[in-house]
This record gives structure tokens, sequence and C-alpha cells, in this order.
């Protein structure tokens, strides 16, 4: 009799077993969710909050099968905050592991060199990434880069120019910090190979902005940056074109076109009428322009011209400059 009794509750018990254990593996590796899915698991999220959210999307058919999976198998790890995008057929054991290690739904966004630094804030903005005021009132706040570069007044022609990929949901603040930290481990690499920059890191970095927006040519910009280097130690104006179409945008006053008429504009940035540099980059220069302008060329040149078919004519003195500008503008015809 008592053996009976004991096969019997023995018996129960290893149904029970398989029963759990069929139920176990059928909430979490049998069942599959129908439709695409993104949710956002807020930063201090319980587990038990999280897991009956995904209950609630249809990603997870068992709080309780979540919560015994948390238990045995998560090995100490915890869910992570950030924005998921589940595709149709996602298995609830998938959705759970996804979100403990954190694999969050990326975004990747190219920054062009040579963009200005509202642009750049206007890319980010189209994917959801703060807002323009937002992006404007970083941008005005310098004191991420006091540490290398004081009289900045900007972030403008720190945010470095690369490929970056995000988690959707990032702060807007973090990207941009992230931007300036990854133009600081540029600017290290390069400056290292330069016994003496000839300037500041601010006036080193104005130049590449200038050297950026004239030409995209490997083989110029160290001659372009040169060019500009000999006239600042002469005394003559950088008469530099893409500075006159930044004090205009400044002036909201471009209309795409830049006349003759425009180097008389009475504007700081305006280096046909100012000498020196400008008061600041007027982009963000990428790595080539940068190095560009910590080791310009030594060159005997003061003039250069775009030419039609790409590429500049350089000239030593400003009667050879006029004569290359008059064949261009005969070749033009």
């Amino acid at each position: 009799m008592k053996l009976r009794i004991f096969l019997a509750v023995c018996l129960t018990v290893l149904a029970l077993a398989t029963f759990a254990g069929v139920w176990f593996h059928g909430a979490l590796w049998g069942s599959r969710s129908t439709r695409q899915v993104e949710i956002e698991v807020s930063a201090g999220s319980t587990a038990r909050e999280v897991l009956a959210g995904l209950r609630n999307d249809g990603l997870l058919p068992s709080e309780l099968a979540g919560r015994l999976y948390l238990r045995g198998w998560a090995q100490g790890r915890s869910f992570r905050y950030g924005r998921y995008l589940f595709t149709p057929g996602s298995r609830p054991v998938d959705v759970i592991e996804t979100i403990l290690d954190g694999r969050v739904e990326m975004f990747e966004l190219t920054i062009v060199e040579g963009s200005e630094a509202e642009d750049i804030g206007r890319q980010f903005t189209s994917l959801g990434v703060g807002s323009l005021e937002n992006w404007r009132a970083l941008i005005d706040n310098s004191g991420w880069i006091v540490d290398i570069a004081p009289e900045a007044q900007s972030l403008e022609g720190f945010l470095f120019p690369d490929t970056y990929r995000f988690a959707v949901g990032i702060p807007v603040e973090r990207v941009a910090r992230h931007l300036v930290e990854r133009f600081k481990e540029v600017w290290s690499e390069e400056e290292r190979d330069v016994a003496a920059p000839w300037g500041s890191v601010f006036e080193v970095v104005t130049l590449a902005s200038l050297v950026e927006a004239e030409t995209s040519i490997d083989a110029e910009r160290a001659r372009i940056a040169g060019v500009f280097v000999n006239r600042l130690r002469r005394g003559m104006l950088l008469q530099c074109d893409p500075t006159v179409v930044y004090a205009l945008k400044k002036r909201n006053e471009w209309r795409g076109r830049l006349l003759r008429i425009h180097w008389e504009i009475d504007h700081p940035y305006n280096t046909y009428r100012y000498p020196g540099l400008p008061p600041g980059p007027i982009n963000s220069p990428g790595r080539a322009a940068l190095k560009a302008a910590l080791l310009p060329e030594s060159t005997p040149y003061l003039y250069f011209v775009a030419q039609p078919g790409g590429g500049h004519a350089f000239s030593r003195t400003l009667t050879e400059h006029n004569r290359a500008v008059a064949r261009l503008r005969q070749a033009g015809r």
C-alpha cells in the first residue's frame, strides 16, 4: 500500500514537473510575437514593470515565466534602459535577453567634413535627437572645450565630422558631448606629430575650417594652408570667400550666390575687410584639413584661384594672380 502511494506521488510530481517544463518552455521558447513592436525601458524601471509591459505589448505570454527566467538564467544581469525594436516572430526569451544585454535600437549618421554646427544639429533633429533650439543652446556653450580652446565662443569647428552610431532616444547633450570628445581624440592624434604648432588650437582649427571650405583635394590642403599662413605673417587680408558666405548666413542674407558686392559687407567674418583670421571656425574640419593646418606647406605662393576643371591655380605675386584670373575668365567664355 505504501509503495503504491509512493509511486503515485512520484508519478504525480513527475507529471507536474513535465507539465511545468512544457509550459515554461512553451511560454518563452515556443511562442512568437505577431507584429513589430517598439518599446522604451525607462531608467529606474523595475523588472516587474518591464515584464508587465512586455506582456501588454504581446511580447511575453506569462509574467511568471519571465520572473522564473530572470531568477534562473539572468546570471546577475538586470534590464537595461533604452529603446528597443522587435520584429514579428520574436521569441519571448530573445526579447528578455535583448533587454538584459542592452541591445538597444540604433541609428547611424554621417557628418560630412565642412558641415556647419547648425546644419549638424538639423541632421540630428531630423532623426528625433533634440530640437534645433536644444542644439543652438549647446553650440553656444563652449565650456566643453575650454581646456583646449579657451578663446572659443561656441562649439563651431569642434563637432567632429565622422560616421556615428547612437542608441535611439539618446539625450541630445550626450550626442553633442560625444562629437566634441571625438574631436579631442583626433586632435590629440594629429598634434602629437607636430613639435611646435604655429598657433593655438583655436587658431589652427579656424584655419583648418578655411582649408576645408576651399578644397577637397588632398594634395592642395597643406598648400592652401601655407598660402593663408604666408598672408597672415605679411599682414595681408585673407580674402577667403567662404568666410563671406558664413558672414551672410550669420546675417540671414545668404541666397546661394556670392557677388563682389558682398565683399564689402561689414561683418567680423568678412576677411575681405577684417585682417587676420575670422573670429572662429566657419565649419567642422575633418582630419585631413586639421593635419594640413597643423603642418602648412612651406610655399612661396600668396594667391590662388579656383579652376573650372577642379583644383586651384597658385601664384606668387598679384600680377601673376591677375593673369591667372584673366586666363580663367577667357577660358570660361
